[in-house]
């Protein structure tokens, strides 16, 4: 007479074991519990000796050209915002910052950060053009001085690279208001003995004006300018929530691993 082999019964195995664990954490409950209050503990003191970084944060006004003559918008380097992250972030630029604030280019590279504050669209002369953006440049660095002299050197470096074709308008609208003046006191000086200069005069003076008036533009609308100066705020390296609750849930699951193993060990180590 044959007898059958009876396989294990792995279902029913495997509820003993899940209920054994059950039942070890509920008599050792206290385990887990602490686990989660050290741990979060430990990761609140682990939080406090977190190494601290300061955030300094510029503002720089692109700048709006227009052609001269004619005063219409024209689409430049300036016009792209594109354009301040890529000289910010170039080696040239992290040189020069890193030397004014007195870090090393490797403190600065990869701590530089450029955000648009695009504006909304309007009408000149009847041409629809996109008003040009401010753009936020910000640098993260080990101190507050650092920071802030770092972020105001590519602000500045920023404004001095987009500026040529505006500073030579300014020079060239200078010169012309210049002129006009001398010519003006010329005519005045002449009128008195030739009154039909009078004439002459009025024109010269409404060029100047004109002329005036372009050099205003020139100065505030069209030449590229730092808006803001940064100004350092502090900030942490790392999330001290974050510290807390990554550090609790270790401290948890450790506390459960050791009320499940409890038993197994005090066993073997009475026999």
């Amino acid at each position: 007479m044959s007898t059958r082999n009876r396989e294990p019964d792995l279902d029913a195995e495997q509820e003993v074991d899940l209920g054994r664990y059950a039942r070890a954490v509920v008599v050792r409950w206290w385990l887990p519990v602490a686990g989660l209050v050290v741990g979060a503990i430990i990761g609140y003191l682990i939080s406090l000796s977190g190494s601290q970084v300061w955030k300094a944060s510029a503002v720089v006004y692109l700048g709006q050209p227009y052609s001269y003559p004619g005063n219409t918008p024209l689409q430049s380097q300036q016009t792209n915002p594109t354009s301040v992250a890529t000289i910010v972030k170039s080696e040239d630029a992290i040189d020069t910052a890193a030397a004014a604030a007195g870090l090393k280019p490797g403190e600065l590279r990869g701590h530089i950060s450029t955000q648009s504050i695009a504006g909304s669209s309007a009408s000149v002369g009847g041409t629809r053009i996109q008003q040009a953006p401010l753009v936020r440049i910000t640098v993260q660095g080990p101190t507050a001085r650092k920071s802030r002299i770092a972020a105001n050197s590519l602000a500045r470096q920023v404004t001095e690279k987009l500026s040529p074709y505006a500073a030579a308008k300014i020079k060239l609208l200078g010169d012309r208001v210049a002129a006009d003046q001398k010519q003006i006191d010329a005519i005045r000086r002449g009128s008195q003995a030739n009154p039909s200069l009078a004439v002459l005069l009025g024109t010269v003076l409404q060029d100047q004006l004109s002329a005036k008036l372009q050099l205003v533009q020139a100065q505030q609308v069209e030449l590229p300018s730092v808006l803001t100066h940064a100004a350092a705020t502090k900030t942490t390296a790392r999330s001290r929530r974050n510290d807390v609750v990554v550090a609790a849930f270790l401290g948890f699951v450790i506390g459960l691993i050791a009320a499940v193993a409890w038993e197994p060990i005090a066993a073997r180590r009475r026999r």
